[in-house]
């Protein structure tokens, strides 16, 4: 399911700027002991933003003590992830062009210390002196990859460019996988609910719910008003179930 990102944050409520590297707190105060609780919007990982929903006030994770005094549907992981990894970008401001000649520059900068490294090792090991320099590990070139990757996006945020879409790849209630064909009902739930400062997670269930399959019960039973599919009773089909010699 793909949604506007700037819009899905402008209705969840937040009212603050939201962008790569940046975890924000939304508390939700209840009135009476063990309900409060928050909404966590983590964007850390530049390609996936993450808004949890947690027991309490601050955050983080509560000892399972603590935890037990809360309602059940708050001690069970409730979130959803959005894929922004191949968002378009937007919005770009004034300062956008300096800012990326700025990334390009430093980059460069870094290509030219790799070359005169290797040239200098070349010189080096042809004229017989000298150490090679030690190459970098798997994990440290990984590492200054991803770090490369957060210092890009951080840049694209102040230059005014973020990505305007993205793709919900997992919705998580109470502990359970949500199907994505009710991915559109869920979310709009759960924005509401952001906007207000109060998360009902059974709620939410109920808006997953609305996509089961209800079938007509059969012609002797009073139908509740919410089936969504009619059930053909074939008796041809059905009757060898209910046939046979009599004790």
């Amino acid at each position: 399911m793909q949604i506007n990102i700037q819009d899905f944050i402008d209705e969840s409520g937040l009212g603050e700027a939201f962008y790569p590297g940046k975890r924000v707190i939304k508390t939700c105060p209840q009135p009476g002991e063990f309900r409060s609780h928050c909404v966590i919007y983590d964007w850390r990982d530049p390609s996936l933003i993450r808004i949890e929903i947690k027991a309490g006030l601050t955050g983080f994770d509560l000892p399972a003590n603590d935890l037990a005094r809360y309602p059940v549907s708050f001690q069970s992981p409730t979130f959803i992830e959005i894929d922004v990894h191949s968002g378009r970008m937007k919005h770009m401001s004034a300062n956008a062009e300096k800012l990326s000649h700025f990334a390009s520059a430093a980059q460069n900068r870094n290509d030219e210390d790799d070359t005169d490294e290797d040239s200098s090792t070349s010189g080096k090991s042809g004229g017989g002196g000298g150490k090679r320099p030690a190459k970098k590990s798997k994990s440290e070139l990984e590492h200054t990859e991803k770090f490369s990757s957060k210092i890009s996006s951080f840049t694209s945020a102040v230059a005014g460019k973020l990505p305007d879409v993205g793709n919900i790849v997992n919705v998580v209630i109470m502990g359970m996988k949500i199907a994505e064909e009710a991915y559109k009902n869920v979310v709009d739930k759960l924005t509401t609910q952001m906007k207000h400062a109060k998360i009902v997670t059974a709620e939410l269930m109920i808006a997953a719910g609305k996509m089961v399959m209800k079938y007509t019960p059969p012609a002797f039973l009073q139908p509740k008003g919410d089936e969504n599919k009619t059930y053909k009773y074939n008796r041809e089909k059905n009757e060898p179930m209910f046939s046979g010699p009599s004790p």
